[in-house]
């Protein structure tokens, strides 16, 4: 074959999708294939069982393999996961030109400063977005060069990821038989799929709620302001589902079939019949109580979200609101919970931006989101290497290669960040003395991130599994929107009464 085709990979708590794509002739994706199975050995985003891991990996390669005889070498792979952590760091270098005329080549020394900064003890510095730029300490622009002063400065978030969980995430492609040629963080893969740069400009926050996560991304004038990984997705409302003895292969399919974000928007005198343990005495559900259990817990999905709207600062900046993609998007009247509690306009998104047109019909699921935008970055760099200095030279990523698919590996960029290099000795390195001479001046390395504010809720009440991961975050404080729907709803689930045989359904003869 003549075509370069890449690979992605996304291993998420319920699927593990992969992606075929090589570059389209009107410069977009072309989809060649993409394989979306059950995912094992992965919970919240983070892999917990290599062996698990890797089977589900392999046996999606497997589908490849079988549909058009490739064995896929190498692919670039998403990473997920609480440990994702933004922080803010703040730099400046001194202006280069005699007459203080800010040129290209500050920005590129100040940028690479911050590439070269030393990454906290235990973590991989993976990417870096400077935010606006800062001429002598006091005037704030977007594009700094041919401004005239001493200093340009810029703070800027540093994305960063824990060694521990990168390595577990490496080893299970590896037991796959696939090389990692690169790592995307999941929140900047999925938003660059789903969003226009216009939505960018004004301000806008990309919601991925996936089955052990909820990613989110938040853009504000045209840049990345905060990236984080909520730890709580669908999963959890599956859990509080099961908790009112739902068995679990039904628990699914119930939710999916019948369920609702928003309780008063369902008829309270419907109700579904699900099969008891013995397979003859069947529970009766009211699908105004099923919904009042998916709302309460997508509500506190929601009210996190907000809450990391406001850390970064972006409360009543987001003109665009908020796009909602991932698994649990498909969800009836999700996105008229998010526009109640948020007061946003939502808009529901399927990863088709840059994608061919003759592709369009494969992505229209919103569980492909991070796939597909990691092929975009791959191939094209995606908006967030577009707002770095046009002369920075980009390091050249290889992505995902079939073998037997052509010759080499295509040609593709992406700020990569390597983990313990040292920062270079050169201008940025130099500040001045005040007295017209320049000194060397102390290095400064990038803080140690505190927990987040969100995360500080949660605390662990179930005894967990055997390997250490607790099944259920709960917040430790009061007992919460849920607790006291949950109370309530165990006082009428059991009264509800079939008063014909009509208003009811079987999820049995549903699921067949």
């Amino acid at each position: 074959m003549e075509n370069n085709y890449i690979v992605a990979i996304d291993l998420g708590s319920s699927n593990v999708v992969v992606a075929v794509g090589v570059t389209a002739p009107d410069g977009k994706v072309e989809i060649v294939d993409i394989v979306v199975g059950e995912s094992a050995g992965v919970a919240g985003g983070e892999v917990k069982n290599v062996e698990l891991a890797s089977a589900s990996v392999r046996k999606a390669l497997e589908e490849i393999d079988r549909r058009h005889g490739w064995r896929v070498a190498q692919a670039c792979v998403g990473i997920s996961g609480n440990h994702i952590q933004c922080a803010k760091h703040p730099y400046y270098v001194i202006v280069a030109g005699r007459d203080g005329e800010i040129a290209a080549e500050d920005v590129r020394r100040l940028n690479e400063s911050m590439r070269n900064l030393q990454a906290p003890a235990g973590y991989t510095l993976m990417h870096t977005v400077p935010q606006h730029y800062i001429v002598n300490d006091d005037e704030e622009v977007k594009n700094p060069v041919g401004h005239f002063g001493k200093t340009l400065g810029s703070t800027f978030n540093l994305i960063i990821g824990d060694n521990t969980i990168i390595q577990r995430l490496e080893k299970a492609m590896q037991k796959s038989g696939v090389h990692v040629s690169g790592l995307l963080i999941n929140p900047l893969a999925m938003a660059e799929a789903v969003t226009y740069p216009d939505e960018k400009d004004m301000g806008v926050a990309v919601v991925d709620i996936g089955a052990g996560t909820t990613d989110v991304c938040i853009y504000q004038d045209g840049l990345v302001r905060s990236v984080c990984v909520i730890p709580i997705g669908a999963d959890a409302v599956n859990r509080d589902i099961r908790s009112f003895g739902i068995m679990e292969r039904y628990v699914e399919d119930l939710k999916t079939m019948y369920g609702c974000a928003v309780a008063e928007l369902v008829d309270s005198d419907k109700l579904v019949k699900i099969p008891g343990r013995t397979g003859s005495d069947y529970k009766d559900i009211s699908f105004r109580n099923l919904a009042t259990i998916i709302e309460a817990r997508m509500t506190d999905i929601v009210d996190y979200v907000m809450e990391e709207i406001r850390e970064a600062g972006c409360e009543g900046k987001l003109g665009a609101g908020i796009v909602l993609t991932g698994g649990s998007a498909a969800l009836p009247e999700i996105g008229t919970l998010f526009e109640r509690r948020t007061g946003l306009e939502v808009r529901l998104a399927t990863p088709t931006i840059h994608v061919a047109p003759e592709s369009k019909d494969k992505v229209k699921d919103p569980r492909l989101s991070v796939a597909v935008g990691m092929l975009w970055q791959m191939l094209y760099g995606g908006e967030a290497n577009a707002r770095a200095d046009a002369e920075h030279a980009q390091q050249a990523w290889g992505g995902g290669v079939v073998a037997g698919a052509g010759a080499g590996a295509p040609q593709t960029v992406y700020d990569q960040i390597v983990a313990g290099q040292s920062p270079a000795v050169g201008e940025a390195d130099y500040e001045d003395d005040g007295a017209g001479a320049r000194k060397r001046k102390k290095k400064e390395k990038a803080p140690k991130p505190s927990r987040r504010a969100a995360k500080a809720d949660y605390d662990d009440t179930s005894a967990g599994d055997d390997d250490g991961w607790v099944d259920e975050p709960a917040r430790a404080k009061g007992e919460g929107v849920f607790g006291k729907l949950k109370k309530a709803f165990t006082r009428v689930v059991d009264l509800d009464v079939l008063d014909d045989e009509d208003t009811g359904a079987e999820i049995n003869d549903r699921r067949k």
